[in-house]
């Protein structure tokens, strides 16, 4: 039989087996804690270069309770990290979905045993593995791990998300009837106006930010008219709204996100949102969603209700003109926005958009007297300084062309502006004796370095970062540095956890390992508390000598020996 007829026929009946659930309502998911669920955060809510793609469970300020598998299925993947969702597990079930259970603290029973013997294998913390189909099979209620705190958490909780197994596009949990209390419609607080250009692109210095007032559904701008300047049209492009709304769940004061939205111009839909499903591939263009400014300086929540046409979000369910409103000087036009959150709570802003009096303008070249970036062109530029390949794509609006060389300094853009993928950027290696120990550090204008790492070849290091900056070519022949925290050697431990601090400020720690009488041992790493720790198993006694062996970003190798009695 034809390979690609077999494919197609078992992608069909995947997505079958999902369809046939009636909008998630068919699926009987059992709470992942045996606690009433209160949320902390919720699915789509806005994040730092991402849409959040689950919910976050409060665990009553506590780390250890049980997490248990929501229905039957098997373990497909188990990944251990310091970062990101630190110790999670993702389970597959037989109904086309999968989920996904995160910042655990620890795992249990065969999935512990597996979690071990694959560290084990990799002689390192961090794994990333992927069981084979049915290998460990869970049943629905079975304890699974229990909750914690690992990873990029800030406070004990549990992150659960639930993605259709097939797309891997996250679910909004939401929708699955878990016993979630929630009567609250979401807030509007604020509103702004922006001039676009036809591509949806922001024009410089035309905004209009104004201040909303209500509450429990209705809300209203001072005076409920919002005039604007005949100088913000242009015969290419229009005009724009982003609003800037919440939700709240009922148990805790904490922000989410709003689920559906709609901009109604003149009693017709204009433009509309639905946070149902996200994709990994396009979560990043949360960065040209939202007001990214607002967001990364007031720290304000504000959801665009245009798009770029660079914008391929699977969010939106309408657009005119991909919001970008063409109006015309001397016009009225009646506004409404609403609001609803997943549980059909709404709340509704009414007021009126008039246009001053006065002609459409030529729309300006985005910055004056300046050379510019723009999402859809390419730059390159090679000098003896430096090498910059900056591909289409990476930007979701112009930006100014920032670009200088200072004595071994290349500064490359403003670190504010967010970049959608990584270029490349090559610079000279400078000292060719310590080629070998060079690594790019990139600058923030805040002041806080980042190693980029790079790779060395004829006399040039290269590396592709995500991030504008100021960079240069760092050496690096210090080896990390070793200290233990709560113990001394030649002492005894007496089934105590032993704790070291690693310090690396150059470029990176890359590898840290224990060895107890030349076997490997699991070392763990909680970067929040700047710990490694080693949890001795009681199996472990007498006399030992315990190596401690740290390697940073370009080679250099520390290592520390001690005489322990278990």
């Amino acid at each position: 039989m034809n390979g690609l007829f077999v494919v197609g026929i078992a992608l069909f009946f995947s997505v079958l087996s999902f369809a046939q659930i009636d909008k998630y309502k068919d699926v009987n998911f059992r709470s992942p804690l045996d606690i009433p669920l209160v949320l902390a955060g919720n699915f789509g809510e806005l994040r730092s270069n991402h849409f959040h793609t689950g919910i976050d469970i409060k665990t009553e300020r506590r780390i250890g309770l049980n997490v248990r598998s929501v229905e039957d299925g098997y373990v497909s993947r188990i990944r251990v990290s310091p970062w990101g969702y630190g110790h999670v597990v993702y389970i597959d079930h037989y109904n086309g979905l999968t989920t996904v259970y995160a910042h655990l603290d620890k795992y249990v029973g065969e999935l512990k045993d597996l979690v071990i013997e694959q560290q084990r294998k990799a002689e390192g913390f961090t794994i990333d593995y992927y069981p084979a189909k049915d290998s460990l099979k869970v049943k629905k209620g079975q304890i699974i791990a229990k909750s914690g705190n690992t990873g990029g958490s800030s406070a004990p909780h549990l992150h659960f998300e639930i993605r259709e197994t097939l797309t891997e596009e996250a679910l909004n949990p939401l929708l699955f009837n878990f016993d979630i209390v929630d009567t609250q419609a979401p807030i509007i607080r604020e509103l702004k106006l922006y001039g676009l250009s036809d591509e949806g692109y922001r024009v410089p210095n035309k905004s209009i930010r104004l201040a909303v007032n209500g509450g429990n559904g209705n809300y209203a701008i001072a005076g409920n008219t919002l005039t604007v300047p005949a100088s913000y049209l242009t015969k290419t492009g229009g005009i724009g709204f982003a609003f800037e709304v919440i939700d709240k769940l009922n148990a805790a004061e904490n922000v989410c996100g709003v689920y559906e939205t709609f901009l109604i111009i003149d009693k017709d839909t204009f433009f509309s949102q639905k946070i149902e499903r996200i994709s990994f591939e396009t979560n990043r263009q949360i960065n040209t969603h939202k007001d990214y400014e607002e967001y990364h300086v007031r720290k304000r929540h504000f959801h665009k209700a245009f798009k770029t046409t660079n914008n391929n979000l699977p969010i939106y369910r309408k657009e005119i003109n991909n919001g970008v409103i063409k109006v015309e000087s001397g016009a009225s036009y009646p506004v409404h926005y609403i609001a609803k959150d997943a549980y059909g709570n709404t709340s509704h802003l009414r007021f009126n958009l008039k246009i001053s009096e006065g002609e459409k303008l030529e729309l300006p070249a985005f910055y004056q007297g300046q050379d510019a970036l723009y999402p859809d062109s390419a730059f390159l530029s090679y000098e003896e300084t430096h090498y910059v390949l900056f591909p289409p794509g990476l930007l979701y609006e112009p930006t100014p062309l920032l670009l200088s060389a200072n004595g071994n300094k290349v500064v490359f853009g403003n670190d504010k502006v967010p970049l959608q993928e990584t270029f490349k950027l090559m610079l000279p290696v400078g000292n060719a004796a310590f080629a070998d120990k060079s690594y790019i550090v990139r600058e923030a204008s805040n002041g806080r370095k980042y190693s980029e790492n790079g790779t060395v070849i004829d006399g040039w290091i290269t590396t592709r970062p995500k991030s504008f900056g100021t960079f240069y070519v760092e050496i690096d022949t210090i080896a990390p540095l070793i200290k233990e925290r709560n113990f001394q050697n030649n002492g005894f431990v007496n089934g105590k956890q032993l704790a070291w601090y690693i310090t690396e400020n150059g470029s990176g720690l890359t590898s840290y390992n224990i060895y107890i009488d030349k076997e490997w041992y699991l070392l763990e790493y909680e970067p929040k508390n700047s710990m490694f720790f080693f949890i001795p198993p009681k199996d472990l006694k007498g006399e030992k000598e315990v190596l401690i062996k740290a390697i940073d970003g370009v080679g250099n190798v520390s290592e520390k020996v001690y005489r322990l009695t278990f």
